[in-house]
């Protein structure tokens, strides 16, 4: 199977497919017909004209008129517009997982310009939103050692990471995500680690255990811990714990195995032998089961996540200058 590119003059792409299902698609944008080199200032005037002020890339807030700024970047850069009509059809028609572009065409730009780039090609895609508990979208994923801000730890540090769902605390977690690499580890870790929950799904209804695992978790809403600078954004009871089953339609997974096993922890009425049963099981077949894709994401290269559907996570790596942008954002309002 095959889905056109993204840019004008560009190579058709293959997708690559897990058990009948699209899981990813790679669109090649070739880098030599970049778009920023003649749209750059139409973008860097749209960015400015709609917070008022040119706005440094890593201050950038969500758009408080998200609509507004996108359709001024649809008339201003019809070349990034057309790259990201392909993903968004990559995954509206062809029910991608995830799409990866393995060039940006931001390789020799400062870092400020990457920031502004990949902050447009957001907002075309949909609606940015913030960092919890912070007001900026994107967020540097890189090894901090003793200057991490204590937000977080999987993108703070160079450990790895297992496979998980981000923001599963709000009401309606963030349908998409994507992660930029400004530098790709080159210490051979850093691998980013992917599976379609929809295979995932699937797997686990072949075996007795798996299906009692899928029935559990969908029908039983779980308590689950949630760090306290989540908690006035989600939906939780009065001891402070998010109830939700990790099995849904939207999202598909909500899916953080700590958060989740703390959860059960604090409630003894819980604690019963088919719980634990149910999530040590697709801990497992996380962990050892097939399906899985490991994929670098080069330097100048994206990879966009459908946060619904896709668990992801991280290997190890030993490189300081490992260093990825993160966005999180909505489909388009």
């Amino acid at each position: 199977m095959t889905v056109a590119a993204g840019l004008e003059g560009s190579e058709v792409s293959q997708m690559t497919t897990t058990a009948s299902f699209t899981s990813i698609v790679r669109l090649e944008t070739d880098g030599a017909r970049a778009w920023w080199p003649t749209e750059k200032d139409a973008v860097r005037a749209a960015l400015a004209d709609h917070y008022g002020a040119d706005v440094p890339g890593e201050a950038l807030a969500p758009p408080h008129d998200p609509v507004a700024l996108r359709e001024r970047l649809r008339e201003v850069a019809p070349r990034l517009t057309a790259l990201t009509d392909r993903i968004r059809s990559a995954f509206d028609d062809d029910e991608a997982c995830a799409v990866l572009l393995e060039e940006v065409g931001l390789r020799d730009l400062g870092i400020d310009d990457k920031r502004k780039a990949v902050f447009a090609l957001a907002v075309l895609l949909g609606d940015p939103t913030a960092n919890i508990p912070f007001d900026h979208v994107l967020w540097d994923v890189q090894n901090r050692g003793d200057e991490s801000s204590g937000h977080t730890s999987f993108s703070e540090n160079d450990l790895k990471a297992g496979y998980h769902t981000d923001n599963g605390a709000l009401p309606i977690p963030e349908r998409f995500f994507f992660l930029y690499a400004v530098r790709a580890a080159q210490c051979g870790g850093g691998v980013s680690l992917l599976r379609d929950g929809r295979v995932v799904r699937n797997q686990l209804e072949e075996t007795p255990e798996g299906r009692d695992a899928v029935r559990l978790l969908t029908d039983t809403p779980l308590p689950r811990r949630i760090p306290e600078a989540f908690k006035k954004y989600a939906s939780i009871s009065s001891d402070g714990y998010l109830y939700a089953p990790v099995l849904a339609e939207k999202p598909m997974w909500r899916w953080r195995k700590n958060g989740i096993r703390k959860g059960i922890k604090a409630h003894p009425e819980y604690q019963r032998p088919e719980v634990f049963q149910a999530v040590d099981t697709v801990t497992r077949h996380l962990e050892e089961g097939p399906g899985e894709i490991q994929q670098v994401i080069p330097t100048d290269g994206m990879m966009i996540f459908d946060n619904h559907v896709a668990l992801h996570g991280r290997t190890a790596f030993t490189d300081p200058e490992r260093h990825l942008l993160r966005l999180r954002f909505h489909e388009a309002t």
